[in-house]
């Protein structure tokens, strides 16, 4: 398949390059800070709205579930259909839905436009990625510019409690979407300008049935991990696994007879994208948990408010903005495989030490020291993951690789949030604050344990030179 000659962008200034960075990097931010902006504002939408506390989780669920179940699909379809028109039309999208969701006045238009959002951000998140990778040739520009990628998704998911708690306690909660409409016009409009068309121009046809099989199935299993978390909704979550798993092997059966499949098989025979895709999902699950048990233990042993929390977490927010940056170009010298492994190491020792916080702890001493370690670790081994995962792939399936690497990331997440939860709440006796945190305990050493079996994995990420 050959790619369009503008696929790389026309213009080799640096300036038009820099400025296609920031464009980019602006709409993953809004995309991954929507993702946990809200969870700090769940009890002011919960009075503002009168919504019952079992429903409160539908919030952020149609979200993450539409969000989630649609990357590897729309990856595909930018692809196919142009980057460029998809990323536009995805963040427009975005924007507007950001705007009702804003504007919302009860709970059914709250739930239907944050769904919107989330089928905006399935359309820009991968070809957001792809229009990055094919603007700049596999190397140490394509390496500079995965680092800033890379910073804005870890550092967004971390500084998204600060600023939820800042904007809510300050402005309202309606202000943590309406934030998003300038933002997005702005960008938008300068997208139209800057960006260039890339896609496939032999203009082949999209499996719209397997497309829609892959959609159910992954929803489905979104929903069954979610119900399996709740506790008390084991048939559901068996229903919706079979669902899931029923759904799967009929987008299989479909891939084999079409002729232009959704996953092309040499892609997926690709020893360093099927690696970076798995480390990414534990890298995300693992660290999700982490800071979940960490944001719990800071709030139920520590007794800190939401936005004591948010300003908690602040420090290495900052400390990734400034590692990740400087990540691409460690990558070109050392290669992504080292990265990795010092990254994992990393975060594996301050899941370690953040396992030893006693009862009477204090945020100084024993919390600051592991999220640093944990801030380090992100920074390092975030924008490696990304680029062995689009190494040596063929422009015109870097949309489909994008899709995959933002899917293991949300798939990640929520599976490790779930399972490492449910392992800290069975070994949870009663709510007393000592029982409390040997949960916290068993859940934060199970994630450093992952991390360190997944290393058996590193020999498929590309080494030095590798990725340069």
């Amino acid at each position: 398949m050959a790619i369009q000659p503008d696929a790389t962008y026309a213009s080799n200034h640096t300036g038009r390059r820099r400025f296609v960075i920031v464009l980019i990097c602006a709409a993953q931010a809004m995309l991954i800070v929507d993702v946990v902006v809200v969870n700090v504002a769940l009890p002011s939408i919960r009075n503002g709205l009168a919504i019952p506390d079992d429903h409160l989780q539908l919030i952020s669920v149609a979200y993450t579930l539409t969000f989630g179940s649609l990357l590897i699909a729309f990856g595909r379809a930018g692809d196919l259909l142009g980057r460029r028109r998809l990323f536009l039309l995805g963040l427009s999208l975005f924007t507007l839905a950001s705007l009702f969701t804003g504007l919302a006045q009860n709970e059914w238009q709250l739930i239907i436009a944050r769904a919107g959002q989330g089928v905006g951000a399935a359309m820009v998140a991968p070809t957001a990625l792809a229009l990055l990778t094919t603007a700049f040739e596999q190397g140490a520009r394509r390496n500079r510019a995965l680092g800033y990628w890379a910073a804005v998704s870890s550092a967004g998911a971390i500084g998204g409690q600060l600023l939820g708690g800042l904007m809510t306690d300050t402005l309202g909660w309606r202000w943590i979407f309406l934030i998003n409409v300038p933002v997005g016009v702005v960008t938008v409009i300068a997208g139209c300008f800057v960006f260039a068309e890339s896609r496939d121009d032999r203009r082949p046809s999209l499996n719209l049935r397997g497309a829609v099989l892959l959609v159910i199935s992954v929803a489905c299993g979104m929903l069954a991990i979610t119900r399996f978390a709740e506790g008390g909704h084991k048939d559901e979550g068996t229903f919706l696994l079979v669902a899931a798993a029923t759904a799967l092997v009929a987008f299989i059966m479909v891939e084999r007879r079409h002729n232009t499949p959704i996953f092309d098989p040499r892609l997926i025979r690709r020893g360093n994208v099927v690696a970076a895709n798995a480390l990414l999902a534990v890298n995300a699950g693992t660290l999700g948990g982490t800071l979940f048990f960490t944001t719990l233990y800071l709030q139920l042993v520590l007794g800190y408010s939401p936005m004591e929390v948010g300003f908690a977490f602040a420090p290495i927010t900052l400390l990734i903005l400034i590692i990740s940056p400087r990540a691409g170009a460690l990558i070109t010298r050392y290669g992504a495989r080292l990265l990795v492994l010092i990254g994992f190491c990393l975060l594996a020792g301050g899941m370690l030490l953040l396992a030893r916080v006693p009862t009477n702890g204090s945020y100084l001493r024993d919390v600051l020291p592991p999220l640093f370690l944990l801030a380090i670790g992100s920074g390092l081994s975030y924008a490696p993951t990304f680029a062995a995962g689009t190494a040596g792939v063929p422009d015109h399936d870097q949309g489909l690789a994008s899709g995959l690497l933002n899917s293991a990331q949300e798939l990640g997440t929520a599976v490790g949030v779930a399972v490492l939860g449910a392992l800290a709440a069975a070994s949870t006796i009663d709510t007393t604050v000592n029982s409390l945190a040997a949960g916290y305990r068993t859940g934060l050493l199970t994630a450093a344990g992952a991390l360190v079996v997944s290393l058996l994995l590193i020999r498929q990420v590309p080494g030095t030179g590798r990725t340069a």
